[in-house]
C-alpha cells in the first residue's frame, strides 16, 4: 500500500514538473531521462555507479559484438539473401548508432555548457509576457514529442520482438549459425537489440532540441527588437522624434545587441556539434534506404518487413528535421538586419546634441554593419563536406528515388 501511494506521488510530482514551465524548469528534463536509459550518458556518483553504469552498457556491447560474430559468419558460410541482406543492414545501423553516441560523449561537455546557456531563463526577457508565454508552450510542447517518439520506439519494439525476433532466426541469439537459448533469452536479446533503435533516436533528439531551442531563442530575440521599433515609433507620435529616439535607443538595444553577440557565440559551438553528427545521418542514410529498399523490393510488405519501411521512414524523417532545423537558424544575420533596417533610423537620427556626437556616431556604425551583413547566412556543414540546407534533403530524396528505380529493375 505504501509503494502504491509513493509511486503516485511520485508519478504526480512528475507529470506537475514537466506540464508545468517554471524560470527554473529545464528544457532537456526528458532528454536527461532517456539519454541514461538508452545508455547514452550518465555522470556516476562514485564507484559503485561508475561499475552498475560500465555493466549496463556492457549489454548493448556483447549485442554489437553478436552481430560482428553473425556478420563474420555470414561471409564465410553464405546464406540466401534475405538473412544477409537483415545482418548486415543491421551491423552497419549497430556501427552508426554507436558512431554517433561516441561523437556525443566526445562533446557532452561542450553540449552541456550550451544547455546550461539555453536554460538560463533570467537573464533575458524574464518578466515579457510574450516570452514566457513561448517558452512555457515549446516546453509542453517539447515534453509530449519526447514521450510520443519514445512511446513510438516501444510499439515498434514490441512489433519487432514478437515478429522479427521469435520467427527469423538471424535476429535470435546465434554461435556458429545455431539458435543459443529458448524463447524467454531470444525476448531478452530482442528487446536489447531494439534498444539501439531508441539510442539512434534519442541521440537525434538531442541534436533536434539544441536546434529547436536556438531557434525559440532567435524568434524570442526577432520579436524583442520589433517591440523596440514599435515602442519608438509609438513615442515619436508625442515629442521629438529624434531626441527621443537619441534618448532611448541605446538602453533599449544594448541587452538584445548583447544576447545576439551571446548567441553567435553558441552557435558556433553549436556547429561543431552538428557537424560530425550530420555527416553520420547524411551518408549513412543511403546505405540504411538501400538495405531496407531492397528487402522490400525482394519480399514485399509484410509483417516481417513493415519494421525496415518505419527504419527508412525514421530515417528520412530525421534527415528532413536536421536540415530543416538547421535552416531556420541559417538566416540569423539577414532578420536581424532586416529588422533593425525597419528601426528607420537613418531618418530618426539625423540630429542629434553635438556633445554625444561620439556615441552618435559610434550606434550608426554599428547599425550600418548590422545591416550591411544582411547576406551573410550561418554554413552548418557536414563536417566540413557540403552545406547543411533543405537542398541537401532534396538531393537526398532525390538519390534515394533513383536508387529505389534501379533496384526496381533489377528486381525484374
Amino acid at each position: 500500500m505504501y509503494l502504491t501511494q509513493l509511486f503516485a506521488s511520485k508519478r504526480t510530482q512528475f507529470l506537475h514538473r514537466i506540464t508545468h514551465y517554471t524560470e527554473h524548469s529545464d528544457f532537456f528534463i526528458m532528454q536527461r531521462y532517456f539519454e541514461k536509459i538508452y545508455a547514452i550518458h550518465y555522470t556516476p556518483h562514485g564507484w559503485h555507479d561508475r561499475i552498475l553504469w560500465y555493466l549496463y552498457r556492457a549489454l548493448y556491447g556483447l549485442i554489437y559484438l553478436s552481430y560482428i560474430h553473425k556478420t563474420h559468419w555470414v561471409l564465410h558460410h553464405p546464406q540466401d539473401s534475405f538473412s544477409t541482406a537483415n545482418i548486415l543492414g543491421v551491423m552497419w545501423f549497430f556501427s552508426v548508432v554507436i558512431l554517433r553516441v561516441a561523437i556525443l560523449e566526445w562533446h557532452y561537455p561542450l553540449m552541456l555548457r550550451m544547455q546550461t546557456f539555453l536554460n538560463d531563463h533570467t537573464s533575458y526577457q524574464r518578466t515579457d509576457p510574450w516570452t514566457v508565454d513561448r517558452r512555457a508552450r515549446f516546453y509542453r510542447r517539447t515534453n509530449r514529442v519526447i514521450l510520443t517518439v519514445m512511446g513510438i520506439n516501444l510499439a515498434e519494439t514490441v512489433c519487432f520482438t514478437a515478429t522479427n525476433v521469435m520467427k527469423l532466426d538471424e535476429f535470435m541469439l546465434q554461435f556458429r549459425g545455431a539458435i543459443v537459448g529458448g524463447w524467454p533469452v531470444q525476448i531478452v536479446y530482442g528487446v536489447l537489440t531494439m534498444g539501439f533503435g531508441g539510442m539512434y533516436c534519442m541521440g537525434f533528439m538531442m541534436c533536434y532540441l539544441l536546434l529547436s531551442i536556438f531557434k525559440l531563442e532567435v524568434d524570442i530575440l526577432i520579436h524583442s527588437l520589433e517591440e523596440v521599433e514599435r515602442s519608438d515609433r509609438l513615442e515619436s507620435d508625442f515629442g521629438d522624434s529624434a531626441d527621443i529616439f537619441w534618448n532611448n535607443i541605446v538602453d533599449q538595444l544594448r541587452p538584445h545587441m548583447q544576447r545576439l553577440d551571446e548567441l553567435f557565440v553558441q552557435l558556433q559551438h553549436l556547429k561543431s556539434v552538428i557537424g560530425p553528427i550530420a555527416f553520420v545521418q547524411y551518408y549513412s542514410t543511403y546505405l540504411i534506404i538501400a538495405d531496407c529498399c531492397l528487402i522490400l523490393v525482394s519480399h514485399g510488405l509484410s509483417s516481417f518487413s513493415i519494421v525496415y519501411f518505419i527504419s527508412m521512414l525514421v530515417f528520412l524523417t530525421e534527415s528532413f528535421l536536421l536540415c530543416h532545423g538547421v535552416e531556420n537558424l541559417r538566416d540569423l544575420k539577414p532578420r536581424i538586419a532586416s529588422t533593425v533596417y525597419d528601426f528607420d533610423w537613418m531618418l530618426q537620427m539625423r540630429c542629434t546634441n553635438p556633445r554625444h556626437r561620439a556615441q552618435f556616431c559610434h550606434v550608426r556604425r554599428t547599425l550600418l554593419l548590422l545591416t550591411a551583413q544582411s547576406d551573410q547566412t550561418i554554413q552548418f556543414s557536414f563536417a566540413g563536406i557540403g552545406e547543411i540546407s533543405m537542398n541537401s534533403f532534396a538531393q537526398l530524396l532525390e538519390k534515394s528515388y533513383s536508387m529505389l528505380t534501379f533496384l526496381l529493375q533489377f528486381a525484374k
